[in-house]
């Protein structure tokens, strides 16, 4: 029979190969899990090809406890500090190993470089930079036109913390009836971004809002990695109000503030900011209320002005009627007054000459009839058939009275002749 080996021999034997043959290393990749176990840190590291979620590669890394919070304390003391979190692309120096509980590779970190994750975040923030320029919303909440008196605003920061009582003591003490929304979130960890989308989405549907505020107070500078989230800053570029941030550092500028209407360094003068606007907005309507005040007065006393000249005209206007309403009424008295006898004088005279008329006009009409008659008795003289017979006419009647065409005789009639001296009686051939 062949030589056989316990489970844990032989596994011992394959971690001793391991660690041996295998020298440690610098090994680069984005932390895609960490977990803390009691006194382990477990984190697992992937290579990811360009532009692709999926990844070529996993290796299984970890750390004691006491050596993560050395590593975490080294790199919160950095120029331009950073935790590590998942999604973050460091260079680890690890070392080979073997654990023989499960028969699992995995690798012992020994040591990060900083300045490469510096390099990769930098990297990272100017493509978000970039990016956003290209679409356009590196300033478009810049452009959005601020409310001259912003007194709705929403509020997106930490439940019952100094950021909190900051921001809405000094609006308070303003004497500004400021109304603040809060849309509460966590304002540093893994849960950042999440969070902080929520609240946003949840103050989008409030109406009327003048400006939204995200604040957070002071600590520790690798919190200010979280707000150089690109889907944080999408949501503000897009946001349809202005939103202004103090995120409470006053040296390192998120991508957050960037993108944002207006950065300030701390939540109060965030407020301070709310207020100096309500100020400026209160400066200007009392020079509007003066302007109006002003322009009224002088109104006044131009109306003023105007109205005397125009009742001074009128009662001049009035006066020269009166004057002229009187001259025309005694005219129209005295005319009125002579009237009388001058139409009783005109109705005698045309009296008279009626008298006259009836006396004259009688004896005119009668001899003008009479002239008349006598002209048409001479006409009836000059056409009385006997005077025509006497010139040598005569006329012929039968039975059925004055004959007047020859036509009208047949023979064998009787005809009766008329001359002036007599009657001949014959008899039609």
């Amino acid at each position: 029979m062949e030589k056989t080996f316990a489970v844990s021999k032989y596994l011992s034997a394959v971690k001793k190969m391991i660690t041996s043959q295998i020298p440690p290393i610098w090994v680069n990749g984005v932390i895609t899990q960490i977990t803390e176990r009691g006194r382990m840190v477990y984190m697992s590291l992937a290579e990811f090809p360009e532009n692709d979620v999926k990844p070529v590669a996993k290796i299984d890394l970890y750390m004691y406890a006491g050596e993560y919070a050395q590593m975490r304390a080294r790199l919160a003391e950095l120029p331009m500090p950073f935790v590590l979190k998942e999604q973050l692309k460091v260079n680890l120096f690890i070392e080979a190993d073997f654990y023989i509980g499960s028969g699992k590779f995995q690798c012992h970190i020994k040591n990060i470089d900083p300045n490469f994750t510096i390099g990769e975040l930098a990297k990272t923030k100017q493509a978000i930079l970039q990016r956003l320029e290209k679409e356009g919303l590196l300033n478009r909440n810049k452009m959005l036109p601020f409310a001259a008196l912003p007194l709705k605003v929403g509020l997106i920061t930490g439940e019952t913390t100094a950021a909190f009582k900051d921001f809405t003591t000094t609006l308070a003490h303003s004497g500004f009836s400021f109304e603040v929304i809060p849309g509460y979130a966590k304002m540093q960890g893994n849960e950042t971004e999440a969070t902080v989308l929520a609240a946003l989405a949840k103050l989008q549907n409030i109406p009327d809002l003048d400006a939204v505020c995200i604040v957070r107070g002071g600590g520790s500078k690798t919190d200010l990695n979280y707000f150089d989230s690109e889907a944080l800053c999408r949501a503000i570029a897009l946001f349809p109000v202005p939103v202004l941030t103090g995120i409470g550092h006053q040296i390192d500028e998120s991508l957050v503030d960037q993108v944002s209407y207006r950065s300030c360094i701390t939540p109060t003068d965030c407020a301070k900011f709310l207020v100096a606007r309500a100020e400026e907005a209160k400066r200007s309507l009392r020079e509007v209320l003066l302007q109006i005040a002003t322009a009224s007065q002088r109104k006044l006393s131009e109306s003023k002005d105007r109205l005397h000249r125009t009742e001074t005209n009128i009662s001049t206007l009035f006066g020269k009627r009166l004057a002229s309403e009187r001259q025309k009424l005694s005219a129209i008295a005295r005319d009125i007054a002579r009237a009388p006898a001058r139409t009783l004088e005109r109705e005698r005279e045309k009296l008279r000459r009626d008298i006259e008329g009836l006396s004259f006009g009688v004896q005119k009409i009668i001899a003008l009839q009479k002239a008349k008659f006598e002209l048409v008795e001479e006409k009836v003289k000059a056409n009385d058939p006997k005077r025509i017979l006497s010139r040598g006419y005569s006329y012929t009647t039968g039975k059925n009275g004055l004959i007047k065409n020859a036509s009208d005789v047949k023979p064998g009639d009787a005809l009766l002749m008329h001359f002036a001296d007599g009657n001949v009686q014959a008899i039609a051939k």
